[in-house]
């Protein structure tokens, strides 16, 4: 059974079963089998859980016997199956652990661009796959160019402040002025010459808008 050693389903079986048999009153073997099948659910996740104890050593069909059965326990293992589902070249696998991780695990407010989970710390390391990733990686695969402009729409003067400050927060897809709320995961991103000088536009913009009688060429 999914290459399930047997001891293990003893080891996981027997509190199982102990336990029914303190709830009833005159307990035989079919009321037991009756109330391990209404109870299978608990069963197979106390099997998923016991078969993480294998690590990097979880055979494919282990590591499907966890995705199914027991979403909420993938979910938060996902940094050490991760590395299994790319072992096995299980890329089904990867995409679930994605989703299963934003669910049930410990997401961050920021993509890693190696493995693209939601596990990029303030220090530019992935929690799941381990990358260390530099700044300019980070800012190509988030695409920031387009999201420093939807900060200059959005508030001009935020827009203003990032550029003088240097720097802005990532925070779950959008960029944060220094001054705006962030999530204590938002990435401190630096900013470079160029992207200033492209925020500092923004002052422009907002004087025009300040100074009464101005009209468009």
């Amino acid at each position: 059974m999914y290459g399930i050693d047997e001891r293990v389903l003893r080891d996981v079986l027997e509190p199982i079963v102990l336990d029914i048999v303190q709830q009833v009153s005159r307990p035989n073997p079919d009321s037991i089998v009756k109330r391990v099948i209404a109870g299978k659910q608990h069963f197979l996740k106390g099997l998923a859980a016991r078969l993480l104890d294998l690590g990097d050593e979880l055979a494919r069909e282990q590591l499907d016997f966890i995705l199914v059965n027991a979403p909420d326990i993938a979910g938060r293992a996902a940094p050490l199956l991760y590395h299994v589902a790319v072992r096995h070249g299980a890329l089904y696998a990867v995409e679930a652990l994605r989703d299963l991780w934003t669910s049930y695990g410990n997401p961050t407010a920021a993509p890693c661009p190696r493995c693209r989970f939601k596990a990029l710390t303030p220090d530019y390391s992935c929690i799941v796959c381990g990358s260390s990733i530099s700044e300019d990686e980070f800012k190509a695969y988030v695409g920031l160019r387009s999201l420093l402009q939807r900060l200059k729409i959005r508030a001009p003067r935020l827009a203003i402040e990032a550029a003088r400050a240097g720097y802005i927060y990532y925070d779950d897809g959008e960029v944060k002025a220094p001054s705006e709320p962030h999530s204590p995961l938002a990435l401190q991103v630096y900013l470079s010459r160029g992207e200033k000088e492209e925020l500092l536009s923004a002052e422009e913009s907002a004087a025009m808008k300040s100074e009464p009688g101005t009209r468009r060429a």
